[in-house]
């Protein structure tokens, strides 16, 4: 099977981007990089004073974040960062979809509005779930250890959450980009297979529409 040069995955946190797209990797021999870390490069070699999107947790630890910061200043804070992050992506996304090595590129970070923009050698799929399936892996996760007011923490991380993947459903059909619902009772291997799937059937779409036009 041929797929594209650069594989993408998208989806609200929580869903498994990261876990699936290792199995991925691994099957196809990809690389595989993680929006985040792209993220925490940049903030590592900057100051809050020239790149404040980058910034935004202002030097609190990441669980007192949460609770000092309402949840319409987190989405704010998110929104900011990830619209300052796209042209090193799109970097990213050029310089491997052309002469670089074959990868697949995860994170909430890719989102359907930016991606909609691109065309090269590259496919790729946005997970969507429903709110109770994000709000489990949240509870059922150890993030909050050490917070004071981990009920908070919680909740607003939720509450961000649960409103980036409904934004992340409505983007998806707006701009008719792949996308693959997930439920609680799916496995992580299984999730990887029907994205395999899609992948390869876009690809071959793609390949077919070039042939004959």
């Amino acid at each position: 099977m041929k797929y594209s040069k650069v594989l993408y995955l998208g989806g609200a946190p929580m869903v498994g981007k990261t876990t699936i797209a290792h199995i991925i990797a691994s099957r196809l021999q990809y690389g595989c990089i993680s929006t985040d870390d792209i993220g925490a490069g940049i903030a590592s070699v900057t100051e809050p004073s020239s790149h404040p999107k980058f910034h935004y947790m202002s030097n609190l630890d990441y669980r007192e974040y949460y609770v000092a910061r309402n949840t319409n200043e987190l989405i704010l804070d998110i929104n900011n960062q990830h619209d300052a992050i796209w042209p090193a992506l799109l970097a990213l996304f050029k310089n491997h979809s052309t002469w670089d090595s074959k990868t697949i590129i995860e994170g909430w970070a890719l989102r359907p509005s930016y991606i909609s923009k691109m065309s090269g050698d590259i496919t790729g799929i946005f997970l969507l779930s429903d709110d109770s399936l994000i709000e489990s892996r949240v509870r059922s996760s150890n993030f909050s250890n050490g917070a004071s007011d981990p009920e908070t923490m919680i909740q607003r991380y939720i509450e961000r959450s649960v409103w980036f993947n409904q934004l992340l459903k409505e983007q998806v059909a707006q701009h008719g980009l792949n996308a693959l619902s997930i439920s609680t009772d799916m496995k992580p291997e299984n999730i990887a297979d029907e994205c395999m799937e899609l992948f390869y059937s876009k690809q071959k779409s793609i390949t077919n529409h070039w042939r004959t036009t």
